[in-house]
């Protein structure tokens, strides 16, 4: 319902407001790429509205995703007591953003989504939250956070639309008897490049006029721009490497990338991560001519199968419910000093008679008996005390357990008791402990413990 409230309100605003770049008044030559505004293309914006910043956009996302763990205290309805039990185990925090995407692009604190109905929303930016491409899908975005014009194509149009990112107004690069089938914006917004089917390259700025400043023999597989703008930059399939001024239009350098051919090439900054056709990757650097080994860089945004995710470095207890009964049982070998346990999950785990600590290596003997553990999953052996499971609350008649398994997580569970009581132990905490013996100290750990993420830095 609130998504199609929201395409709804910006549908009404396209009919609100219009506006454009201008056409610019150069002479287009043969074959040039023609720039044309057309008010009917324009898509709304939310003038004088702040977009939504990267980090609204994730604390949204996380509070429609998780509900709070301190639902757990919750007592179960007559007949699931003991029957079930939950298992709290750590991991990053997975953020689910957005659907049906089809491309993504983010650097610092803007990102850019194109969806498959030809929608981009934009978050971070410098006042506008969505344009809308003139087909569907979007293919392909070129932006940076510094520039005031986002470029994209979509569907089966041969040309690359061009944003401007404050106002939400659009000129259309037209095309150029040739389907455009690379482009890149530089950093600053200044310029825009682009190669077509015939391999032609062209370069001006984004409202156009248009130059052609080479034609490639071979298929380029990249298009990028310096830092600071002054350079222009093409890889084809060979590893042949070209850098042209954008401003005089003219080859500044050329240079040869061994190790092709190459079927892919990605530009990184001053970088370039490389694929060979025998699937061989490396990453060049294009200042320094260097080779090094390729090493994927842990990347907090990620799209795959259309869905969009934050992997955020904090570090969550998520939930899973199992629902059969708790049993733990234990058993004693004298021989070997040792307990062995079968646990709440099924498997088997050992810990030292002695000690209480857990014991790696334990072969199957004959001399196990049982052990008696009591309601409360405590029991003693030879004067010392081991304890399975704490109690961290009750209710009533109902009593909250946990026990800590490394590696597993926290399993918790409520079970009878004979007395009523009602109290908590550290609420929003869960407890944990070395191995089984109740002389071991105890550690507390949040429900909600976490590192710093996006939303603590914006």
């Amino acid at each position: 319902m609130k998504k199609n409230f929201a395409l709804f309100f910006i549908i009404s605003l396209m009919i609100v407001f219009s506006g454009c770049f201008g056409p610019g008044k150069s002479t287009q030559t043969p074959g040039e790429p023609t720039v044309v505004s057309d008010d009917s293309l324009d898509v709304a914006h939310l003038i004088g509205n702040k977009p939504d910043t990267i980090s609204e956009l994730v604390q949204f996302s996380a509070s429609q995703q998780y509900s709070s763990l301190d639902s757990i205290y919750n007592r179960p309805p007559e007949g699931m007591t003991g029957n079930y039990y939950v298992q709290l185990s750590e991991g990053n925090e997975i953020v689910n953003l957005a659907e049906n995407v089809t491309v993504l692009v983010q650097k610092e604190n803007v990102l850019a989504e194109g969806f498959k109905n030809g929608l981009i929303r934009i978050y971070g930016g410098p006042g506008c939250s969505a344009v809308q491409t003139s087909s569907d899908p979007v293919n392909d975005i070129s932006w940076f956070p510094d520039s005031p014009v986002l470029a994209a194509t979509s569907g089966n149009n041969p040309f690359v639309e061009v944003f401007n990112v404050k106002t939400c107004s659009r000129v259309l690069t037209a095309d150029v008897n040739s389907t455009i089938n690379k482009f890149a914006v530089s950093p600053k917004g200044s310029w825009l490049a682009v190669i077509d089917k015939a391999r032609r390259l062209w370069v001006g700025p984004p409202v156009g006029p248009f130059t052609q400043i080479h034609r490639f023999i071979r298929e380029p597989l990249t298009l990028s721009f310096s830092d600071e703008e002054g350079i222009l930059m093409a890889v084809d399939v060979t590893g042949e490497l070209i850098m042209w001024s954008p401003l005089k239009g003219v080859q500044i350098f050329r240079n040869k990338i061994e190790g092709g051919p190459f079927s892919s090439v990605k530009s990184d900054g001053p970088y370039l991560d490389i694929t060979t056709e025998t699937g061989e990757r490396f990453r060049w650097d294009v200042a320094q001519r260097v080779r090094s080994a390729y090493s994927e860089s842990e990347k907090n945004f990620k799209l795959k199968n259309g869905v969009v995710s934050y992997i955020s470095p904090r570090k969550r207890l998520s939930r899973k419910v199992f629902f059969k009964p708790v049993v733990i049982e234990v058993s004693k070998s004298p021989s070997a000093k040792a307990f062995r346990v079968n646990d709440i999950d099924g498997e088997m785990r050992y810990y030292s008679s002695v000690t209480g600590e857990p014991l790696e290596g334990i072969q199957d003997l004959a001399d196990w008996k049982n052990v008696s553990v009591g309601n409360d999953y405590s029991f003693s052996e030879r004067g010392r005390s081991f304890i399975l499971a704490e109690p961290i609350a009750q209710r009533e008649f109902q009593r909250l357990y946990c026990r800590f398994i490394p590696s597993k997580g926290y399993f918790l569970w409520w079970n009878k008791v004979a007395r009523p009581d009602d109290y908590f132990r550290s609420r929003g905490m869960v407890p944990s402990r070395l191995g089984i013996s109740k002389d071991s100290p105890l550690k507390w750990k949040s429900l909600e413990a976490g590192k710093i993420d996006i939303r603590d830095i914006n």
